[in-house]
Order: C-alpha cells, then structure tokens, then sequence
C-alpha cells in the first residue's frame, strides 16, 4: 500500500497534532512555518515525498532564494523543525497507533532577572523575530561535519561549530543535548 507523504499531508498531519492536543499549539505553528517556507520553494513533484528529501539540499536551495531574509541562527532553527516535523511525520505514517510526538514537555526556568515572562498572544505571529536581519556578524563556521557515532547503529553529525568555540560554549551544546536524553 503506497502512503502518501507529500507536502500537503505533512501541513495536515502538524495541524492534526495541533487540534489533538498531542503537542503545544506553539512549537506546532514554528514547525508548520519552517516546513511550509522551506518546502514551498518544491514543485508539487519534488515535494510528492518529504520524508526522501535531501534535506540539506532542500535547505542549501532555500538559502539562495531567500536566505538574505534570515540569519544564520534562523535558518538553522528552521532546518531543525523542519527535521523534527518529517521525523514526526515518518513516525506517524509508518505507525499511527505507536506513534508518539518527539517533543517532551519542559519545565519553565525562572529569568534571571526575577521577572515573569509576558503572556504570548494566541494569535501571534511566533516566527517574526526569525526574519529580522542580523545586526552583528557571526563567527566563522567550520563547513565541517562531525560524525559523532553513539551506538553501533546511530551515528549524529555535528555542523556549524564555529573555529573559536570557547570551553563554555561547548558546555552549554553540551548541555542542550543533555536535555534531550531520556533517563536509561
């Protein structure tokens, strides 16, 4: 049985989420605009299957249409939706009935500052400070990949680590990482 995995039911399996409840209307709409920006740069033929995308290339070619509207930390929290909601997605059409959502709740922490955050409008646009041009330069970024093999079947790989990452930064990558474990 062929299952559809085209861009459309991508948009549709985010808004199912979205209406089920299965995870936070917020992080679905950041997942949706990553996903219906990057994937709109497609043909209806190129996006008849996300899930087979060459994702870095798809990005690469977005970033050369309209990268000049974002900044490098934009695009790459883009490209990272844009992952998770296809990993999701697999998920789902491969397993519907086990399928769970790959975000896990958080604690909020408390600023620093003692001060409370401010109400987030319903209807606000989430994504809006994404498209705002970088005021500073960044620093340069090794093109580098890293393999980074964690079991004998799973490799991640690691890119964008600028050349003078500091001992301190490591630890805060480190420690976002951390956050995403699951306890063993």
């Amino acid at each position: 049985m062929a299952r559809d995995r085209s861009r459309q039911k991508l948009l549709e399996f985010l808004d199912y989420l979205a209406n089920k409840g299965l995870m936070a209307k917020p992080t679905v709409a950041a997942r949706k605009a990553a996903a219906s920006k990057i994937l709109g740069i497609l043909t209806d033929e190129e996006a008849a299957d996300v899930v087979e995308l060459d994702l870095d290339q798809v990005v690469k070619r977005f970033q050369n249409l309209a990268g000049q509207n974002y900044t490098p930390a934009s695009l790459s929290a883009y490209r990272s939706r844009l992952r998770s909601a296809i990993d999701d997605f697999d998920s789902y059409v491969e397993n519907p009935l086990g399928f769970r959502p790959s975000v896990q709740a958080r604690e909020k922490r408390p600023k620093p500052d003692g001060k409370k955050d401010k109400p987030v409008a319903e209807n606000s646009d989430q994504t809006a400070d994404f498209e705002r041009p970088s005021q500073r330069s960044p620093a340069p970024l090794s093109n580098t990949i890293l393999p980074i093999p964690i079991r004998s079947d799973i490799t991640i790989y690691v890119q964008g680590i600028p050349f003078d990452l500091t001992e301190s930064e490591a630890a805060k990558i480190a420690n976002v990482i951390r956050a995403l474990a699951t306890p063993a």
